[in-house]
């Protein structure tokens, strides 16, 4: 297999697509710091699937993708795609090419391509899967890992020997093997789990079956009661349903005959009405053609109305439109006259303008000078005006300053004497303060002694309170504990009780004979006569079972009799023990007797030693019965189950029997029997002893809790007495009287304490006023001259600046004369030029008018003659329309007499159709009263068969009864509704009473045991699930353990081969397993002494013999199994010249079975190459490769 091209696009710095080809030999990637050669490297790592970002050189995976430059914009996706020949198929696949591809998105998302087929990441890793190749593997080894395996930082040393050996599957499949057995034991925990609980339910589902049982007794009692009580309600439904029905004909009768009435008389309305409708129609026809013909006559009207208004708009449109000629005319003249008077008086305004003009700019000119003089003397007088008011604020500030020393000295001359008079004041409070305090300290301390007291005494009794507690809650829990175990005993006494009973579990022959007591007198069953421990009880029922249901009786006869009984009742067979038969029974053995000692099997087991007990021993029965018991259990014996040696080993004795404790077996000298041992076995033998303790444990119970509950008693009320003895609340008021003094005594030691630090510093005060009122005289005495200096000053400054002043205040003056005179001028100027502004718009105005007006006077005349003619047409037209108008009054008179004749007809015959409606209305309402009354009827019904089909319902669900069953059946005479009725409620009662029940118990019992046995199959297919995978993981650790040490000491001899080829033939080196005995999980040390030196650890050796080292290891791993390709990223760093050959010329040797790939700054290495992949960054960001073939330039 070779690697034959690489594609990257859009990964890290690389953002156009770039492709580089490999061949045989060495290829070398080199270029400038920071062109992007390592991330060549980092494209081929990651493309194999590489997932940590701190092995891509990233802090996150976006982070790969192209994230652009100063021109480029970043890229949405990294995609690199790695092609190899695999043409001895060393790869799994049947493809000659396998091309890997991996794209990651800016959204996060990412595929993996196998040949542009979408993959996952499992199924490139498993491509790769022990050939050498992988992320992680030593096909890519940098500078940084070459550090990592001499420091072995993380197991890589481990790695690197596991990848080359190929137990990398086997690890796989240990870890999928070893979760699988994590699930087994979880699923075999779980099993147990539901063995406990299923144990401990099926009792309670027994007890359930039972009650049940009783429970279905009592409800068909019930139900068949219920049903006769529903045949009475039926017979009562049925009677009242045939009342109904004949009142409800009586009144579809008379429904019928109000029904003709109303045919009848609708028939005849029915015609009335459609003559009404003819002459309804007719009125309407004669209505719509009078209105038409009004409408006419309206309309006629508007139209004559509207050609009047017409004429009169026109005749003032004539008027209006002259009038507005006229004015237009004698306006047009006016504005002719002053457009002309306008320009003439313009003229001479323009004149005046230039003269006014001349005379603002010389006026301006001797301002401006005048301004600027005074300016120049403004300056001055405010640097004097400056240097007064300093003076003046120095004068103002020593003044202040005096009067604020003497306004102190005053304050605490003052505060001096105040002082002195609040401390005498506070002396004689302080006096009659201390006497408080000594008095108030000896009320508290006897208050404390009193309720010292009080708290010891409420001490003792909680103490008191909290032993009754713990001895009250024993007590009670003594009394609940012993409730549970009466109750649980009579439970158990009961359900025996019912059993010995009703005979369960006896064949019906057992119970009949026990019932028919006639044949005998207290004759017991023989599972009655005995007794035993309970450990043995099992084991002695499983072994007397076929025995279990004889009657013992005392003679021959007795047995006669029962079955002379039995077969006249037909009711089966017994079987019976005859007291007579079993007088001269064998002795009863001893544990120590001579007949055991000499059963010993020609095997040499002795039985004895083997820890066996004989069953007469722990059977417990009458002396009158022991003959029996000493003929059926004389030779049988007891043994440990786990005692398997005697069981497989010993030869019996001809009728010894041995039985195994639990029940579980027993074995003779030919036979042998045995299997599980099910939940209720052990519980018939003895039923009558149990019994009797039974009855002796419940009576000991009831006396336990009767003494108990007598003792609580005591308890409680001595509980109650100590509580009525406390004194609690004059502890209280005890406490809030301390506390209130305490209070007080608080209050009155601080002002005590106020009061003498206030007298202290009252003293203190006096001595740093008087230092202060010396201090203050010693600055006034200072500023006094200074202030009578700074007076003398201020006199001084005062007389220049009022001559500054005067000088000032004159040439103000004059500016402010010219001033004027320059402003009037200014204003005349201004003022001037506005009036010639108007002129100038006022004219323009008139010529606008002027225009306007001509316009007008064009259009008003060409309006005034349309006028004019329209005017004359409309006159002509008003004199044809008055005869026609009087015409149309004439005919509209007839139509309108027309009109009200039919109405007149119509409204009669509407008349005598109200009438007869009333009577139809008269008559439905008869109609719907006898509906109603139907209705009534027809609802009582309802409610009748609703009332029945509920208690059909009620039968259906409760009872599965179908009421068609009892419709027809006869109810019985001798029998009272309201006697069944108590009856069934009675029988409800009890049924209520009964308490809950599961009606599933039986069916739920059966399916809990069926289950049980299934889990116990599963609980035994998961025990050998188990023990397979066990298997399976000592098989795998005994392959890869097999592979791993033939792999490592093929390496170890090839690393001493290699390292001496880097270094001398005399140099010493080795890889030693630290723990051989695990050598799975050993690690891997290297011992190397190149040039004759004995470094204490490898980590003392130089950069580049480490380097060398590390190479020496991953030469001795590709001579075992030799990757399809090597990359080193600038590993030759560290070397000198002399080594960096070493380095090139092994690389050289191996490059004849695998291709290697450089990444390297020295010159040598790069020499040594054939073919150069030079990295560079032609535009800034942007990683470009440019191939030369050194091979083609040799030649």
């Amino acid at each position: 297999m070779q690697l034959t091209s690489l594609e990257i696009k859009g990964f890290k710095s690389f953002g156009d697509k770039i492709t580089i080809n490999f061949n045989e030999g060495v290829t070398a990637i080199v270029g400038p710091n920071g062109c992007g050669k390592s991330n060549v490297v980092d494209s081929i790592r990651w493309v194999l699937g590489e997932q940590s970002t701190r092995m891509l050189r990233s802090e996150k995976m976006d982070n790969i993708i192209f994230n652009g430059s100063k021109s480029r914009k970043p890229a949405n996706l990294a995609e690199v795609s790695l092609t190899f020949d695999n043409t001895k198929n060393i790869l799994p696949v049947e493809f000659s090419q396998v091309t890997i591809t991996r794209k990651l998105y800016r959204s996060g998302d990412s595929e993996y391509r196998l040949n542009d087929v979408q993959c996952r990441l499992k199924d490139i890793t498993d491509l790769f899967l022990d050939t050498g190749i992988g992320s992680d593997s030593y096909a890519i080894i940098e500078l940084r890992m070459v550090d990592e395996i001499i420091t072995n930082k993380e197991g890589s040393r481990r790695n690197l020997f596991e990848e080359a050996s190929g137990i990398s599957k086997y690890k796989l499949r240990k870890k999928q093997t070893f979760n699988k057995l994590k699930d087994t034991e979880a699923d075999l925990e779980r099993v147990e789990d539901l063995l406990f609980e299923i144990e401990k339910n099926l009792k309670t589902l027994e007890n359930q079956a039972k009650k049940t049982e009783r429970y279905y007794r009592i409800r068909d009692q019930y139900k068949s009661l219920s049903i006769l009580l529903a045949s009475f309600r039926i017979a009562h439904f049925s009677e009242s349903l045939a009342k109904i029905e004949e009142k409800e004909q009586v009144q579809q009768v008379e429904k019928s005959e109000v029904s003709a009435q109303i045919d009848t008389l609708e028939a005849a309305l029915q015609q009335q009405k459609l003559d009404s409708l003819n002459k309804e129609k007719n009125l309407s026809i004669q209505q719509k053609t009078t209105n038409e013909y009004v409408s006419k006559i309206r309309a006629y009207e508007s139209e004559k109305k509207i050609k009047n208004e017409q004429l009169k708009f026109q005749q003032d449109k004539e008027a209006r439109v002259s009038d507005e000629l006229e004015r237009d005319r004698n306006q047009l003249n006016h504005v002719l006259y002053n457009i002309k008077r306008l320009a003439e008086e313009k003229l001479q305004e323009d004149e005046t303008l230039q003269t006014i003009l001349e005379r603002v700019t010389e006026l301006k000119e001797t301002v401006d000078e005048l301004k600027a003089q005074q300016a120049s003397a403004r300056n001055e007088l405010n640097d004097l005006t400056g240097n007064n008011n300093k003076l003046q604020n120095q004068v103002y500030k020593a003044e202040k300053d005096l009067e604020i020393l003497q306004i102190q000295q005053q304050a605490l001359e003052q505060e001096s004497q105040r002082n002195m008079e609040d401390a005498t004041n506070k002396e004689v409070e302080l006096s009659h303060f201390n006497d408080v305090v000594a008095e108030l300290q000896e009320r508290t301390e006897t208050l404390n002694s009193e309720h010292q007291t009080l708290l010891d005494f409420d001490k003792k009794l909680q103490e008191q309170l909290i032993e009754i507690d713990a001895e009250l809650t024993t007590v009670k829990e003594s009394i609940v504990a012993d409730s549970r175990k009466l109750d649980a005993k009579q439970n158990e006494y009961n359900l025996t009780k019912s059993m010995v009973d009703n005979l369960e579990g006896f064949p019906e022959s057992i119970r009949f004979l026990k019932k028919n007591a006639d044949w005998a007198k207290n004759i017991p069953l023989f599972s009655d006569i005995l007794f035993c421990k309970e450990e043995y009880r099992v084991a002695i029922e499983n072994y007397l079972e076929p025995l279990m249901n004889h009657y013992v009786v005392n003679n021959y006869d007795e047995a006669i009799s029962a079955i002379k009984l039995l077969s006249n009742s037909a009711k089966g067979r017994a079987q019976f023990f005859v007291l007579d038969s079993y007088k001269i029974a064998p002795p009863k053995p001893s544990p120590e007797g001579r007949a055991l000692e000499s059963k010993v099997s020609p095997a040499g087991v002795d039985l004895e030693g083997a820890g066996l007990i004989a069953a007469l021993n722990v059977v417990d029965v009458d002396i009158y019965y022991q003959s029996l018991c000493n003929y059926l259990l004389k030779d049988v014996y007891l043994i440990d189950d786990h005692n398997e040696q005697v069981l497989n080993n010993a030869e019996l004795p001809e009728g010894v029997v041995l039985i195994g404790k639990s029940g579980k077996f027993n074995k003779s000298k030919h036979t042998m029997a045995g299997g599980s041992v099910g939940l209720f076995e052990g519980k018939r033998i003895g039923r009558a002893k149990n019994l009797e303790n039974l009855a002796k444990e419940i009576k000991q119970f009831d006396t336990r809790v009767n003494y108990f509950k007598d003792q609580q008693q005591d308890l409680q009320n001595g509980q109650a007495a100590l509580k009525a003895s406390n004194k609690t609340e004059e502890l209280k008021q005890k406490q809030l009287e301390v506390n209130r003094l305490n209070t007080e005594l608080i209050t009155v030691k601080t002002r005590q304490e106020q009061y003498q630090t206030f007298i202290a510093n009252s003293l203190n005060r006096k001595d740093d006023i008087a230092k202060k009122i010396s201090g203050i005289i010693e600055e006034t005495a200072v500023l006094k001259p200074e202030l009578a200096e700074l007076k003398t000053q201020k006199q001084i400054q005062n007389d220049l600046l009022i001559s500054k002043q005067g000088i000032f205040n004159e040439l103000n003056e004059f500016v402010s004369v010219q001033s004027n005179a320059f402003n009037q001028e200014n204003i005349r100027f201004h003022q001037q030029q506005n009036k010639v502004s108007g002129l100038f718009k006022d004219l323009d105005y008139r010529k606008t008018q002027k225009e306007q007006l001509e316009g007008r006077i064009k259009i008003n005349s060409i309006e005034l003659e349309k006028v004019k003619a329209a005017i004359q047409e409309n006159l002509q037209l008003a004199d044809n329309s008055d005869d026609d108008l009087l015409e149309m009054y004439a005919q509209k008179e007839a139509l309108e007499k027309a009109t009200q004749q039919a109405e007149q007809e119509y409204y009669e015959w509407r008349g005598k159709i109200t009438e007869a409606e009333a009577e139809v209305t008269n008559l439905r309402k008869k109609k719907d009263n006898a509906v109603f009354i139907e209705n009534e009827l027809r609802d009582e019904r309802n409610n009748l068969k609703l009332e029945l089909n509920a208690l059909k319902e009620r039968l259906s669900v409760e009872f599965n009864v179908d009421i068609q069953e009892l419709i027809d059946t006869d109810v019985p005479v001798d029998e009272s509704e309201e006697e069944l009725r108590e009856k069934t409620e009675k029988l409800k009662k009890q049924m209520d009473d009964f308490g809950a029940i599961n009606p599933m118990a039986v069916e739920a019992y059966n399916e809990m045991n069926e289950r049980y046995q299934f889990i116990q199959a599963q609980k035994k297919d998961l025990a050998e699930a188990k023990a397979s995978l066990l298997a399976t993981i000592q098989e795998i650790d005994d392959t890869a353990k097999e592979k791993f040490m033939s792999a490592f000491i093929m390496v170890r001899e090839n690393f001493i081969k290699v390292f001496r080829s880097l270094f001398n033939e005399e140099d010493s080196c080795d890889l030693i397993l630290t723990d051989p005995d695990r050598p799975l999980e050993s690690d891997i040390d290297i011992i190397a002494r190149p040039k004759g030196k004995r470094p204490l650890s490898i980590n003392q050796l130089s950069g580049g013999e480490k380097t060398l080292t590390a190479t020496a290891i991953l030469f001795s791993l590709y001579l075992l199994k030799p990757a399809p390709f090597c990359i080193f990223d600038e590993v030759d760093a560290p070397l000198d010249d002399t080594n960096i050959d070493k380095f090139n010329n092994i690389i050289r040797e191996f490059s004849k079975e695998s291709q290697f790939i450089v990444v390297s700054h020295n010159k040598r290495t790069i020499a040594s190459t054939d073919i150069i992949y030079g990295v560079t960054m032609v535009e800034q960001g942007i990683s470009r490769v440019v191939p030369v073939d050194l091979r083609q330039l040799a030649d």
